[in-house]
């Protein structure tokens, strides 16, 4: 578990450094051809992991209800996000997986409701669930190198 927590913390830097390098318009450009953004990547990849690992472990994920609201699959951007957003959003990457680490430690996940992805992938452990956000990761990473050359 110790490796894919490491692996993990590595995309939240890659998502930070998008974050910091593009301006806020850039973060909210939606390119022709695409039906996101950048930053619409990031955040969907932060709210995807904390209904993975806690929504489906019955604990309440670290993130606003409105970013879950907003971020979760099936949604799009919808209005242009402020800096204050991009602000807190930067921050939560690494606050969310301090707290992860600090949960995993401290055995806050007692139980697992399966779960059957969009790709089929069946989710029945939170060695699993951890596993799939790392490839669930890769793909708005390269989603996010695409759009950054674009905007």
């Amino acid at each position: 578990m110790k490796q894919h927590l490491s692996i993990l913390a590595h995309n939240r830097a890659i998502y930070s450094q998008f974050l910091k390098k593009f301006t806020l318009d850039q973060l909210n450009k939606v390119p022709d051809g695409f039906n996101n953004n950048i930053l619409w990547n990031v955040a969907h990849s932060l709210v995807t992991q904390q209904l993975l690992i806690y929504s489906l472990s019955g604990v309440k994920p670290l993130v606003p209800e409105s970013w879950i609201d907003s971020y979760r699959k099936g949604t799009k951007p919808e209005v242009e996000v402020t800096q204050e957003f991009v602000d807190a959003l930067d921050a939560a990457l690494f606050s969310t997986h301090n707290q992860l680490e600090a949960d995993l430690d401290s055995g806050v996940f007692k139980e697992f409701n399966p779960y059957t992805t969009s790709t089929k992938m069946h989710i029945d452990s939170l060695e699993t669930a951890l596993s799939f956000v790392l490839f669930h990761d890769g793909i708005h990473i390269g989603s996010v190198l695409a759009l950054a050359k674009l905007v």
